[in-house]
């Protein structure tokens, strides 16, 4: 029962994310890839694994924040649940120029953490509150 609800977050996840047309890994180049962090926009990185509970708690927040700022924010959902899903999160993190703070943060499940360009504006793990993110949403944005 527990992986079927695992799944079916997940399954609402993925069409949540292509329901938005500016999310950052539908955005990138064919010509390499780091014109997510280059750029000025605001990105969220959200590094996630279907065992995590703290993932699977903060994981209706993270949706419906995607949804209301899904055409002024870029989101990044790196799945670390399993060796494979963590090689290519990896791989999407670095082609997005991600890579050294995936690196750094990957066995932290549920962080959550804010860059304008590539600058690092906030970060928080195992954080569910709604209030916390609209207001550093809206900080970045500034």
């Amino acid at each position: 029962m527990k992986k079927i609800f695992s799944i079916a977050l997940s399954v609402a996840l993925l069409l949540t994310i292509s329901a938005v047309s500016s999310f950052a890994f539908s955005g990138t180049s064919a010509s390499g890839g780091k014109a997510v962090a280059a750029k000025k926009k605001v990105t969220v990185v959200v590094i996630k694994a279907d065992w995590c509970s703290a993932c699977q708690q903060n994981e209706p927040v993270i949706m419906g924040l995607m949804q209301e700022y899904g055409s002024k924010i870029n989101f990044v959902v790196l799945d670390v649940t399993n060796d494979e899903t963590t090689a290519q999160a990896m791989a999407k993190a670095n082609s997005l120029g991600f890579g050294k703070f995936f690196a750094a943060n990957k066995k932290m499940t549920s962080t959550v953490a804010v860059f304008k360009g590539s600058k690092q504006v906030f970060k928080t793990a195992k954080n569910s509150n709604r209030s916390d993110y609209v207001a550093a949403f809206d900080k970045a944005l500034k």
